[in-house]
């Protein structure tokens, strides 16, 4: 994940992105997930959202 896929994989992106954009980045992250073929790409799902969890939790709590 990085510049190719655009796909952020670093807090200073995310930063930059809206509410909106952040819960649609992790509404398609659990979408992916029900569709991952692996069991690894299921992890790497799951890893991702709880990542981006945890920084909506930290830096958007109060919206």
């Amino acid at each position: 994940m990085g510049k190719r896929s655009g796909v952020i994989d670093h807090e200073e992106g995310l930063a930059k992105l809206s509410l909106a954009e952040l819960d649609n980045e992790i509404a398609r992250c659990k979408t992916r997930l029900g569709i991952a073929p692996s069991t690894q790409q299921k992890k790497q799902f799951e890893s991702r959202i709880h990542w981006l969890e945890s920084f909506r939790q930290r830096y958007h709590a109060d919206e």
